[in-house]
């Protein structure tokens, strides 16, 4: 092998593989993410940098009350660094810029940890069972359409798009899609799981829950 100047200057900057890893999976979530094109350019590159910096903090996680605290702190960072792109509405008027809300953040971040931590096992398989009981569902609009027809109650109002969702609004979500799964599935199935199980079949027709 001839040892080039390149080949020098890339192995004084090459990452390890576990290093390595991480990164690419969470830039291939962000890239996968319907959520980028709704913020301004340049969102994805500082998002990815803030998550890369939390993953230690979730990853390391002794509970899920912990967990949710570090989830917690991630959406409120995200509600004053990331802003959304102006936006030409169907009128021809302009929607402007404005901080993203936190259900944006929210759907953002629990996309990339099911990437990360439910399909590609990060850090390890063990490690990986364990924080995926505490993932939350990836929740987007006709989800929150289904969920409003089978619980009208559980909110009032219900918001009717991921950019009205507040912090309160999230947390009631996650807890109706947990009941949701103790009357629908018997508790076998978990929050992650429901992405798997229903966004498919929900985003190819509408479906109406029974209310029989």
């Amino acid at each position: 092998m001839v040892v080039t100047k390149k080949l020098l200057e890339v192995r004084g900057e090459r990452l390890k593989p576990d290093e390595a890893k991480p990164l690419n999976i969470v830039d291939m979530a962000l890239s996968f993410s319907a959520m980028m094109r709704l913020f301004q350019q340049g969102s994805k590159e500082i998002i990815h940098k803030q998550i890369m910096e939390y993953l230690p903090r979730f990853i390391n996680s002794k509970s899920e009350d912990e967990f949710k605290a570090v989830h917690h702190d991630f959406c409120l960072w995200g509600t004053t660094a990331i802003y959304t792109a102006e936006k030409e509405q169907k009128d021809g008027s302009i929607k402007n810029s404005e901080p993203a809300s936190y259900g944006q953040i929210a759907k953002t971040l629990d996309v990339v940890l099911h990437v990360l931590i439910h399909y590609a096992q990060h850090p390890n398989t063990e490690t990986a069972k364990a924080l995926s009981k505490w993932l939350n569902t990836a929740m987007d609009t006709k989800m929150m359409a289904f969920l409003s027809g089978c619980y009208p109650d559980a909110l009032k109002p219900w918001p009717k798009t991921i950019e009205q969702v507040k912090k309160e609004d999230y947390v009631a979500i996650q807890k109706t899609v947990r009941l949701f799964i103790q009357e629908e599935h018997l508790g076998k199935i978990r929050p992650v799981d429901v992405d798997d199980v229903y966004w498919a079949v929900l985003n190819r027709k509408d479906i109406q829950p029974s209310r029989e």
